[in-house]
C-alpha cells in the first residue's frame, strides 16, 4: 500500500511512493517548492487532460505564493480563468502581488548596493556571500538565468571545498530547473572532484549524473550512476532537482532498457541500499520483479498503463517512448535466447499482442541485428539461425595458413640475414 506524507515547510517528504499524478499534492510534496513548482507548470502545459491542467494549475498557484514570483503567478492565473470559464475561478491576490513587487524592488537595491560595497572591501568572502544572496534573490522570483549567472560569478571568489561543493550543486539545481542538461554534467564533474565530500553528497553526485546520462540517452550510464544512490541521502536542497521516487522510477527503467537481466537483478533487487528505494515505489518495484521473472506480459501491462503518466514527467518526457521501445525489445530477445524455435502464437500471447503485431516487431529485431533468428511467416514459427559451419571452418582454415605462410617467410628471411652477416652492428667507442 502506498504511502502519503503531506506538504511540509521544505517540501520534503522521504516516505512519499505516489506514483506520478495520482494524486497531485502528494505527488509535489516530495519536491522543493521550486522543484514542485517546475512539474506542476510542465503538467498544467503538457497535459490533454482539462480537469488535470486546472487542478494542476490553482496548486501551481498556491505554491508561487511560497516565493516573489509575481509575474509567473499573474500569468498563470489568467490562464487558469481561460480554463475555468464558466466555473468559479480562483481568487487572485492582488494584495500580495502589489505587497511581494514593492518589498522585491526594495531589496534587489539593497543588495545591489551590498555587492558593490564587498567588491570595493575586496573581501573574497563578502564578495561570494554577496553574489550567493543575489542568486537567491533571482531564484526566489523565479529567474533562473540570473540567478545562474551570479552563482558561477560567486564560483570565482570560493575559498574552501565546502562552497565550491555548495556552488556546484546549485548550479546543478538551477540547470535542472532551466533543463539545461550540459550544465550539470560540467559541474557534476567539478563537484565529484572536490575534497573532503560526505557519503550524503556522494548520493546527490551520482543522482545528477544519472539524470544527464539519462537525458543524453546514454541509459547504461544512467542506471550505473542511479544504482549508486542511497535513500536516505536524497534530500534537502536537492528535492528541486529529484526526489526518492524519481531515482527508483528512472533507475529502474534505464536498467530493463539497458542492462542484461542478471545485471538488473544484481544491481537493483539485490543491492540493498537500491531494493530501499525501490520499495518505496511499489508499482515500479513489481514491474522490475516481473521483468527479471520473465514476466514480460505483466510488466508490460504495467509499463502500458504508466506511460501517459510516464509523459507528465519533466526530465523524462522526451525519452518515454524510446525507453518502452527498448524495454520490449530487450523482452523478446531475452524471450527467445533459451529456444531453437518459438511459435508466433505464444510469444504473442506472452507480450499481449497479435500474431501479425509480434511478426513485425520480431522481423524490425532482426533487421536491426538484435535478434539472430529467421522467420518462417507461413508457419509462424521463429527459428535461430544456425551458423554456415562449413563456411566457418573453411575460413579458419584460410586463416591459420595465411599466418602460418607469413610467419615461415619471416623465419626465412631473418634465417638469409644472419647466413650473409647482414644486419646492423653496435660499435661501442674505446673510453
Amino acid at each position: 500500500q502506498d504511502v502519503y506524507l503531506k506538504w511540509s515547510g521544505s517540501g520534503l517528504a522521504p516516505m512519499s511512493a505516489t506514483i506520478l499524478v495520482d494524486d497531485l499534492e502528494s505527488y509535489v510534496s516530495q519536491y522543493g517548492t521550486h522543484g514542485a513548482v517546475q512539474r506542476l507548470q510542465f503538467i498544467a502545459a503538457t497535459s490533454d487532460q482539462r480537469s488535470l491542467k486546472i487542478d494542476a494549475s490553482k496548486l501551481c498557484l498556491e505554491l508561487l505564493k511560497r516565493t516573489t514570483n509575481t509575474k509567473a503567478y499573474t500569468e498563470l492565473y489568467a490562464t487558469v480563468k481561460e480554463l475555468t470559464e464558466g466555473d468559479v475561478a480562483p481568487h487572485f491576490d492582488s494584495v500580495w502581488v502589489e505587497a511581494t513587487q514593492k518589498q522585491s524592488s526594495i531589496l534587489k537595491e539593497v543588495y545591489e548596493q551590498d555587492l558593490h560595497t564587498s567588491k570595493i572591501s575586496q573581501v573574497k568572502e563578502t564578495i561570494r556571500t554577496c553574489h550567493t544572496q543575489l542568486a537567491n534573490f533571482c531564484m526566489e522570483q523565479g529567474d533562473y538565468s540570473s540567478a545562474l549567472k551570479y552563482v558561477s560569478k560567486s564560483r570565482e571568489y570560493c575559498s574552501e571545498p565546502s562552497t565550491v561543493f555548495s556552488t556546484c550543486m546549485t548550479v546543478i539545481k538551477l540547470s535542472a530547473l532551466l533543463r539545461q542538461y550540459t550544465d550539470i554534467q560540467s559541474f557534476t564533474s567539478k563537484a565529484y572532484h572536490t575534497p573532503f565530500k560526505e557519503d550524503v553528497d556522494q548520493s546527490k553526485i551520482h543522482a545528477a549524473y544519472g539524470l544527464y546520462y539519462m537525458t543524453s540517452g546514454k541509459y547504461k550510464d544512467a542506471a550505473y550512476s542511479f544504482a549508486q544512490v542511497k535513500q536516505q541521502n536524497i534530500g534537502g536542497t536537492f528535492s528541486d532537482v529529484l526526489c526518492t521516487q524519481d531515482v527508483a522510477l528512472y533507475g529502474a527503467l534505464c536498467a530493463l532498457a539497458a542492462l542484461e537481466r542478471n545485471e538488473v537483478q544484481l544491481k537493483l533487487l539485490d543491492s540493498s541500499s537500491f531494493r530501499e528505494v525501490l520499495d518505496l515505489v511499489p508499482q515500479v518495484r513489481d514491474l522490475t520483479l516481473d521483468f527479471c521473472s520473465c514476466k514480460y506480459a505483466s510488466c508490460l501491462s504495467v509499463l502500458a498503463k504508466l506511460k501517459d503518466k510516464l509523459h507528465l514527467d519533466v526530465h523524462l518526457h522526451d525519452h518515454v517512448e524510446d525507453l518502452c521501445t527498448r524495454i520490449r525489445s530487450k523482452g523478446m530477445v531475452q524471450y527467445f535466447a533459451p529456444f531453437l524455435s518459438v511459435s508466433l502464437h505464444s510469444m504473442a500471447e506472452a507480450f499481449n499482442t497479435d500474431v501479425d503485431g509480434i511478426q513485425s516487431e520480431v522481423a524490425a529485431l532482426v533487421s536491426k541485428r538484435q535478434l539472430d533468428a529467421k522467420i518462417d511467416s507461413h508457419k509462424k514459427v521463429l527459428h535461430v539461425r544456425h551458423a554456415n559451419q562449413r563456411k566457418a571452418t573453411f575460413q579458419n582454415t584460410m586463416r591459420v595458413s595465411q599466418d602460418f605462410l607469413h610467419t615461415t617467410q619471416a623465419l626465412v628471411l631473418r634465417m638469409n640475414l644472419l647466413k650473409h652477416d647482414f644486419g646492423v652492428h653496435l660499435v661501442r667507442q674505446k673510453k
